[in-house]
């Protein structure tokens, strides 16, 4: 050993190694247990280093989706930082929800000191360091994350975040788990016993396509399908497959069906969407496409074709974290949407005769008059108010899409029912952003902010159409 080679804390290596995963934000609810790192962060900022921003979060569940939002908005998964088995618990819903939706993030939590009496830096100083030590922490976020781990000594901390991040950024994406102790964080360190783990070596494993026989299985039955459908609800978290599948289902005459989506799929004017439940084409369709979908449709109130032939066409196809899932698929296909519907319409095109362009375009004929169709009974169910003490609700969106000014922004669930009543110059929002969660929010407003730097951060104000429900309960008692 060098005696004249520099010694740092394990928080000082772990911000270090935070800044190497190329993190821009730590969304934080700090503890007792993140003195070290407050201290290195201290360090840093004393010494003019860059570092994450910390945004300091009221609420875990605010926090974890802060990140969910800046994740979706760039791309890039980041750091969330909380304290111990209570922070810990707060954030169990909001994994919940970013492991269904795939998106990454590095939960971070303490753990409780394990030494009582001083023997060792970061030993128990006070009664929460009791009382908040369960047996096993990780299991309150197990069934959410795709990885945990409790940092065991200092020395790898840039070692374990690599392999965090590594995880979490690998197809398909999702929440990891990282906990550490006070202990471990101010121990003392070498330069030089402290490795780096560059992304271009140990970096994330990205989904890729599938073999040519597959797709040429795929494209023959396309090739002689009579009423072929596509259901998704994810394939658009890769912006740039919306405008393939668009192209695919022109060509080769698809019905798309966008069943409880998370993302904007199919652009909403195109002839070949068919709405947002599957139920009658389910019963006719001959050829059918699972696309980035996890429930394409509700088995006990729609029930399928047994006669039809499924291909499915996933980033997760094994559904390995739904401990049920059996919808069919007779070819499945376990890869990137965008390569491989990609890859399909070449195959089609290349194959294609005149017979099949012609009956392709006759089935997107008679789906864009379908869509119409659907269109002018929805204006005629919006012209209905209801009855008295029972607003028609298709009434009062038509009549608030009047009232509204034409610069409006329009989000929200209830356009998954009735976004063809809201009709220019209004504008409706990605559908990434129709639920007014705290991810959806965030890419809302950075979406505002780019366009208008300058602006002040917080004059995005929500219309509701009725006060929040703890405002309700509010007024309530207060009679």
């Amino acid at each position: 050993m060098d005696s004249n080679e520099a010694r740092h804390s394990a928080a000082h290596y772990f911000l270090e190694g935070l800044n190497e995963l190329g993190f821009d934000y730590l969304f934080c609810n700090f503890g007792t247990d993140h003195a070290p790192l407050i201290e290195a962060m201290a360090s840093f900022k004393r010494a003019g280093r860059e570092m994450p921003k910390t945004i300091l979060c009221p609420h875990e569940n605010t926090a974890v989706h802060m990140a969910a939002g800046y994740a979706i908005a760039t791309g890039r998964g980041q750091g969330v930082m909380v304290h111990v088995d209570a922070g810990t618990a707060n954030s169990a819903m909001a994994l919940h929800n970013l492991c269904r939706a795939r998106i990454p993030v590095l939960l971070m939590a303490g753990k409780a000191p394990y030494t009582t009496r001083g023997e060792l830096l970061g030993t128990r100083d006070t009664y929460v360091h009791f009382v908040q030590e369960p047996f096993d922490q990780a299991s309150i976020v197990r069934p959410y994350t795709k990885w945990e781990y409790d940092l065991p000594c200092g020395v790898i901390a840039k070692e374990a975040l690599r392999r965090a991040h590594t995880v979490m950024e690998s197809d398909p994406k999702g929440p990891v788990y990282m906990t550490f102790r006070r202990e471990i964080l101010t121990e003392n360190w070498d330069e030089g016993a402290i490795h780096a783990y560059p992304a271009e070596r140990f970096g994330a494993v990205a989904a890729r396509g599938v073999d040519a026989a597959s797709i040429d299985a795929l494209a023959t039955r396309l090739l002689a399908a009579e009423r072929p459908l596509l259901i998704t609800a994810y394939s658009g978290r890769n912006h740039a497959t919306v405008a393939v599948l668009d192209e695919l289902a022109r060509f080769a005459g698809i019905r798309v069906v966008e069943f409880n989506p998370l993302y904007v799929n199919l652009p909403h004017d195109s002839p070949c969407h068919g709405g947002f439940t599957p139920a009658k084409a389910l019963a006719e369709a001959d050829v059918g496409l699972l696309v980035d979908v996890d429930v394409p449709w509700i088995p006990s109130d729609m029930p399928d074709n047994p006669a039809t032939w499924w291909a499915q066409v996933d980033i997760d196809s094994e559904k390995r974290n739904f401990p049920m899932w059996t919808f069919p698929g007779n070819l499945r296909l376990n890869g990137d949407s965008h390569r491989i519907l990609a890859d399909l319409l070449a195959v089609l095109k290349a194959r294609a005769d005149a017979g099949f362009e012609s009956r392709a375009a006759q089935r997107v004929a008679k789906l864009a008059d379908e869509g119409k169709a659907r269109r002018v009974q929805a204006a005629k169910t919006a012209a209905n108010r209801g009855v008295p003490g029972q607003i028609s609700p298709h009434y009062l969106c038509a009549t608030l899409a009047k009232a509204l000014d034409p610069s409006a922004l329009v989000l929200g669930p209830a356009l998954a029912r009735y976004r063809e009543l809201v009709s220019a110059p209004h504008r409706v929002a990605d559908e990434s952003l129709w639920w007014p969660r705290a991810e959806r929010v965030i890419p809302l407003g950075l979406e505002q902010f780019r366009a208008a730097p300058l602006r002040e951060y917080f004059t995005l104000e929500p219309l509701y159409l009725r006060p929040s429900a703890a405002e309700e309960k509010r007024a309530t008692k207060d009679k």
